[in-house]
């Protein structure tokens, strides 16, 4: 190795990862490690800028010969230190285009190395002119999905971009074989306000309940309801995650007359995550808004079928009718239908979607593989 590459140093500037909720921040985690992994190889080492973390969210298993620096969510102290770091001519990777917005002039004059991770919707649609000229103007951009990527190609006219897709959070153990049976009777509180049991047909989907993410599928599950609970009296919604939106989506649930059956514990600690995880029959995420979807990677841990849409994230995942199911548009009530008819009325075929999802997600999306990905992608820069 030359020593050019040895004298390399490489700067994470991200939003954040142990202390904020979200794929991104969770998808931070696997980039550290790869960074860490990178840095040993070169003889270099990595700072990490966390924009919206305190010092006190520092990795525990980042160490200390690796300098880590919180700000607080202070735009113009991240900014100064930034631009100073980037006089010392770092590789610096980027976890969101707008925290490459301070040293652009930088990268279009090529003083500059590099790297931005594109996450989903923000990375093309309603993209904004400086964040393109930021896209345009990496060393490289790193895609999460063959999907984003491809939206990305339609919208930005010259980048030098790759699809890596994610791969499962080094927080959630990898499962060496599909837990089997309920480890405990699980009891949450139901939109009606009272506590009930969970039962064998319930329909997961977890992920954030924020206004300015309604495409994930909740209403679209929420509205055929009063028809599937017609077929199957037993069917339990259990929407997981924190959000704003949750009281509106309860009030719905009501109004539709499924409260009985509709769960809305907000945000879980992983343990308990996993324990839904394992009770439910199936994870059903029919989203418009995904650029990949991690939480399918964690139901496939689990050996459950898995339901989102065409032309989204989700089809780098989920092969249809083998690991689960796509639908072309959840908001097509008899479409999303009939699907989840096809799945809770055949269990055993749904167990075999889920076994061919736990494969999928071990030959192509654990932690280490991505981790790698993450690294040979990265090489290239230096």
């Amino acid at each position: 190795m030359t020593g050019i590459l040895r004298r390399t140093h490489l700067l994470f500037a991200m939003t954040g990862a142990s202390s904020i909720c979200g794929g991104i921040h969770t998808t931070n985690l696997n980039v550290l490690h790869a960074l860490m992994d990178l840095a040993g190889e070169i003889e270099g080492e990595v700072k990490v800028f966390s924009y919206l973390e305190s010092e006190e969210a520092r990795p525990a298993f980042l160490p200390e010969r690796h300098e880590f620096r919180a700000f607080d969510g202070d735009k113009s102290a991240f900014a100064l230190n930034l631009l100073s770091e980037a006089r010392k001519r770092p590789i610096i990777c980027f976890d969101h285009v707008t925290l490459a917005l301070p040293v652009l002039p930088l990268a279009l004059s090529g003083l500059l190395k590099s790297v931005i991770f594109a996450h989903g919707s923000e990375s093309w649609r309603r993209i904004r002119r400086l964040s393109r000229s930021s896209f345009e103007n990496a060393s490289l951009c790193i895609a999460n999905s063959d999907f984003t990527l491809k939206k990305m190609r339609e919208r930005i006219a010259r980048f030098n971009g790759v699809a890596c897709p994610l791969g499962l959070s080094p927080e959630m153990t990898l499962n060496a074989t599909i837990p089997t049976g309920f480890t405990e009777e699980v009891q949450l509180e139901a939109a009606d306000r009272v506590t009930r049991k969970l039962g064998a047909q319930v329909l997961l989907l977890v992920g954030r309940m924020h206004p300015g993410e309604r495409e994930k599928g909740h209403r679209p599950l929420l509205n055929i309801m009063p028809r599937l609970l017609q077929q199957f009296a037993d069917v339990q919604l259990v929407f997981a995650g924190p959000g704003d939106d949750s009281d509106d989506l309860r009030e719905l649930a009501c109004s539709v007359g499924v409260g009985h059956a509709v769960f809305l514990p907000g945000f879980l600690r992983v343990e308990e995550l996993n324990r839904l995880y394992q009770h439910c029959y199936a994870f059903v995420m029919p989203s418009l808004q995904e650029g990949f979807g991690l939480a399918y990677l964690e139901a496939m841990n689990y050996g459950k079928p898995c339901v989102g849409c065409f032309d989204q994230g989700a089809e780098d995942i989920i092969v249809d009718q083998e690991t689960g199911f796509l639908v072309r548009n959840p908001n097509d009530q008899d479409d999303l239908l009939g699907i989840l008819t096809v799945l809770l009325s055949d269990r055993q075929r749904a167990l075999y979607m889920g076994a061919n999802g736990f494969d999928r997600l071990h030959a192509h999306f654990t932690s280490d593989q991505y981790q790698q990905r993450i690294r040979e992608q990265i090489a290239r820069v230096l």
